[in-house]
């Protein structure tokens, strides 16, 4: 669970605890509050009783014996000492009660507090009131003392809740860094085999996730870099090899003749050309790289340099002997962030691998079609094509595939044009069947 949410719901419980403790609290108070004394109303007490009742004074009385409650017996008399109204089974209604039979009632029992009030004596009907509540009955606490229990058992309830979640919330965090905390120096000990695992899904956890991704990344490009390397010194030493092999041989005398003495010379010299060569190429793979080309980049119309690309490799394709067809169809306003002279690099690195890899009279496509506000550029011929096992390699520097081998090269030509159409934040990809076809298409946003 993300540590946002647990927070939330947190914040959600301080407050919902408090309120659902108190409407469960009321619940249980209304269903166990107690009930109002039922006083019967001045027609009732005309029927139920044998002497004349008054009408106003009856009425005033009742209102204040209904306040009482139930748990408090009453007993009603009037100025002659007979029982109006009674709520104590001993003392049945509309008997007679001298001063001492009351005061026999009060004093013949210790599990009742009796209270005996009497009307004053201008009153038009006097009533003598005794009230009776258990002994036990007194020990009821007020109202505060709810309250206040009240209060602690909510405090309790929230104290238990946020310890609980606190809890919960400082374990999965501390889990999570203590991950992050021995991934982190994994990576910097420079251990990038040992896969870091990670549980939960907080953002700590998610984290680690991308940390371990990184830790991929940073383990493949090491295993990029050491390829790399591997490629330049090898494709550098042999012709330095043969450099040194044949300027030893004439300073030696061993080659002491004019004529092959230029033949030496010669190659000396296309092997420094080459070696001049591979250090361009390795410049410009390298400032691809950095990405500070990027930030002089404008935007430009891309019909015009298309064309310009399309007539100039028509007329290399009649040179080359090679059937070379191709089709713009791009809006002249449709203007595209590009640099002119790296994208010119990318297109001719793959034009030229097709003329290599394809025989006398072969055939060549290159278009360029704009739909869906992109720009597809296709480069494709008959000639070997890539076997399905390279396929997946052949944009790694100096890979040389099998159908390559054979061929000059620095195995560094597609590795410029993959680092061309990524750093342009364009696409490519590739379909190939091996002595059929090789297709390269281009994606570019507009």
């Amino acid at each position: 669970m993300k540590i946002k949410t647990q927070f939330s719901l947190f914040l959600t419980g301080i407050v919902l605890i408090p309120v659902l403790v108190f409407i469960c609290v009321a619940i249980f108070r209304y269903n166990n509050r107690p009930e109002s004394l039922l006083v019967p109303d001045y027609k009732e007490i005309s029927e139920m009783s044998v002497v004349a009742v008054d009408s106003r004074s009856w009425t005033e009385l009742r209102n204040k014996l209904q306040q009482m409650p139930n748990r408090v017996e009453i007993v009603v008399l009037n100025h002659e000492g007979i029982v109006l109204f009674s709520t104590i089974q001993s003392v049945p209604q509309n008997i007679s009660l001298s001063d001492s039979d009351i005061m026999n009632l009060v004093r013949n029992t210790d599990e009742y507090i009796y209270q005996i009030n009497m009307a004053p004596e201008k009153t038009a009907s006097p009533y003598c009131i005794i009230t009776r509540m258990p002994v036990r009955g007194r020990n009821n606490r007020p109202f505060f003392f709810y309250t206040y229990r009240i209060a602690i058992l909510i405090c309790l309830v929230l104290l238990l809740f946020c310890a609980s979640v606190l809890f919960i919330i400082a374990k999965n965090i501390t889990n999570s860094i203590t991950v992050l905390e021995k991934a982190t120096r994994q990576i910097c000990d420079g251990n990038l085999d040992e896969e870091v695992v990670a549980s939960g899904g907080n953002e700590i956890t998610s984290l680690t996730n991308s940390l371990n991704r990184m830790r991929i990344a940073l383990k493949e490009d090491r295993q990029r870099r050491g390829r790399f390397i591997m490629g330049v010194s090898h494709d550098l030493r042999t012709p330095l090899a043969l450099i040194k092999g044949y300027t030893e041989a004439i300073a030696d005398g061993v080659v002491d003749d004019e004529e092959m003495q230029k033949k030496s010379l010669a190659i000396v010299g296309n092997k420094i050309s080459q070696l001049e060569d591979m250090i361009d190429e390795l410049i410009n793979f390298t400032k691809l790289d950095t990405g500070e080309w990027r930030e002089s980049l404008e935007s430009k119309p891309v019909a015009s340099f298309l064309n310009d690309f399309a007539r100039n490799l028509k007329v290399d394709g009649n040179i080359l002997r090679r059937q070379i067809e191709t089709d713009i169809s791009v809006p002249d306003d449709v203007t595209v962030l590009f640099d002119p002279g790296l994208f010119l690099r990318a297109l001719e690195n793959l034009t030229s691998n097709a003329v290599r890899y394809t025989a006398e009279n072969g055939k060549i496509f290159f278009t360029a079609d704009y739909s869906g506000n992109n720009i597809t550029i296709t480069v494709s011929d008959n000639g070997k094509g890539i076997s399905e096992e390279d396929l997946p390699f052949i944009f790694d520097p100096f890979f040389r595939g099998s159908c390559s081998r054979r061929e000059k090269g620095s195995g560094l030509g597609l590795s410029v044009v993959k680092s061309v159409i990524d750093s342009h934040g364009w696409n490519i990809r590739v379909e190939s069947e091996l002595n059929d076809y090789t297709k390269f298409i281009i994606t570019i946003p507009c």
